[in-house]
């Protein structure tokens, strides 16, 4: 079994890092950081294996496409497949050409910069496009029999109707602050914002839990 990942930073593992790895040595670095999201650590509780194609910055809107793309160019109709989504921040956005660009990064060609800025400042309802994401991947899933897990990782979301939604209305980073408001002793987060290797593990015992009931 494997599981095939979309997302963002959350997803991605940013900010996991081993100090004592060679900064150097990329595929090292690599393994560290997906083998210790959220995503890798639910593979191994599942002996599953993994397809990590979460991207920094990730819009939901770029999230459908990606999965799109696996689908149409990637997936092994005879390999069993889950496909994890953690949902980004409804407000991001993103645009294609060689490769995505999402609102938060900066090309050094400042190419979509003005839509990158108009999208920020317009009062459009950020969440048209994240569900319809959502309504997309669900119902391609559903027509082909693909197990989905789904959750959102940050951001103000809506409801949803979805039965294979762990934590639905709050999010992976809602749920690791509210764990260390209540018991100071947890450190969930790493300097930047992103959750640290004890904070991908605390969200991934309870998603395991949810998985094996829901979706397993």
């Amino acid at each position: 079994m494997k599981l095939v990942g979309f997302g963002c930073s959350f997803t991605y593992g940013t900010e996991l890092v081993n100090p004592d790895i060679d900064p150097n040595d990329h595929w090292a670095n690599v393994r560290y950081r997906e083998s210790n999201v959220w995503l890798g650590q639910l593979a191994e509780l599942l002996d599953a294996t993994w397809d990590n194609r979460a991207e920094p910055a990730n819009s939901n809107y770029a999230i459908q496409y990606q999965f799109a793309d696996w689908f149409n160019n990637t997936r092994n109709t005879n390999e069993r497949v889950i496909v994890c989504i953690a949902w980004s921040e409804p407000q991001r956005f993103s645009w294609l050409d060689e490769t995505w660009t999402h609102n938060g990064t900066v090309r050094n060609d400042q190419k979509f910069l003005h839509s990158r800025k108009d999208w920020i400042t317009s009062n459009v309802d950020h969440n048209y496009w994240t569900d319809a994401a959502k309504l997309f991947v669900n119902s391609v899933c559903k027509l082909h029999n693909i197990p989905i897990l789904q959750f959102n990782a940050l951001g103000d979301h809506k409801p949803t109707q979805y039965n294979n939604y762990f934590l639905d209305g709050l999010t992976m980073e809602s749920m690791l602050k509210d764990a260390q408001q209540s018991d100071d002793r947890l450190d969930l987060f790493a300097s930047g914002g992103h959750p640290n290797e004890l904070g991908h593990e605390y969200f991934t015992i309870r998603l395991h839990d949810f998985a094996k009931e829901r979706i397993i």
